[in-house]
């Protein structure tokens, strides 16, 4: 969706999802009241711009989970908490919602589908169901916050430039699926104790850890699956799983992944329709950061994803 400007502060309000609130000003208005959203289904991704110091009070969607991260250089508090570029705050579904900022701020704003959140947490977090019910303060670090604030902004440029883009299920699928994944590994690096620890687990052959490994890596390149959650799907540990790739390939499975999808977007780029471009084949393999992905491709195969595809025009 198209950045929206606003007039006022209470048109700005209702236009934010999955939060039900009311808005007040406390201070003159210095800025514009801006929002940008980009909806993927099961993660509704919202970047905002206060225009003046404000209080809020509200309360969040009763079939939607809600994660608020404070942008750099905002002077807010969230829950009486101040917040920070090392942290998220975490509601559950029907959770109330209280903040202020002293100054205009900025913040991204993801809200939720509870069925996608309570399964990932569940089947691939391993966290338990009371830990994910209650408004948290996730304090994880300015290197965890900046990894989702930049998945964020990259897929809010890509839709701005083609809104087209974002229409594929493959697309919308992988965006929420890594961004549900990211948060609720936060909240296990955050706290391990509540990770709820599988006893007994059997023991799970090497050529049969490979080829579920592989089945999966090949349908999360599809946008059918999403690659986080691969050790569940491998059905063993993650020390179990390196050392199986480790001995078959000489790598490690994210390395394995990440050198797969890209021969599959250069099969891609060499067979590319009239209407795409490198972005719009990136996105469809789930590929946001697409600088850094033009580098990699230049070190595996000598030429940039742009040349390559250029050459394959007639």
């Amino acid at each position: 969706m198209p950045l929206q400007r606003f007039n006022d502060f209470e048109a700005y309000t209702d236009a934010l999802a999955g939060v039900d609130g009311v808005m007040r000003l406390v201070g003159p208005g210095r800025g514009e009241w801006t929002l940008e959203l980009l909806d993927a289904g099961d993660v509704v991704a919202m970047l905002g711009s206060d225009g003046a110091p404000v209080l809020f009070n509200g309360l969040n969607e009763h079939h939607r989970y809600l994660a608020y991260v404070s942008l750099p250089g905002s002077d807010a508090a969230m829950q009486g908490q101040e917040t920070s570029d090392e942290q998220f705050i975490w509601y559950p579904p029907g959770g109330e919602v209280h903040g202020y900022s002293r100054r205009p701020s900025r913040f991204i704003a993801l809200s939720m589908d509870v069925v996608a959140v309570v399964q990932r947490a569940r089947e691939v977090a391993g966290l338990f169901d009371d830990h994910i019910a209650r408004i948290t303060a996730v304090n994880i670090g300015r290197e965890e916050v900046t990894a989702i604030i930049a998945l964020v902004t990259r897929a809010l440029v890509i839709d701005r430039d083609d809104p087209t883009l974002f229409q594929a299920p493959s697309v919308r699928k992988a965006f929420s699926g890594q961004l549900i994944h990211a948060l609720l590994r936060c909240m296990v690096l955050a706290n391990p104790e509540a990770v709820q620890r599988a006893r007994g687990r059997p023991t799970v052959p090497r050529n049969e850890i490979i080829r579920r490994s592989l089945d999966h890596i090949h349908k999360s390149i599809r946008g059918e699956a999403v690659i986080g959650d691969l050790i569940l799907s491998a059905g063993t540990s993650q020390r179990s799983l390196n050392r199986a790739f480790d001995e078959v390939f000489g790598m490690g499975p994210h390395q394995y992944y990440m050198l797969e999808r890209m021969h599959v977007i250069r099969k891609a780029l060499r067979e590319a329709g009239p209407g795409d471009t490198v972005t719009s084949i990136c996105t469809r393999f789930g590929v946001w950061d697409q600088g850094r992905f033009a580098g990699m491709y230049h070190r595996t195969f000598g030429l940039h994803p742009s040349v390559e595809l250029a050459a394959a025009r007639p």
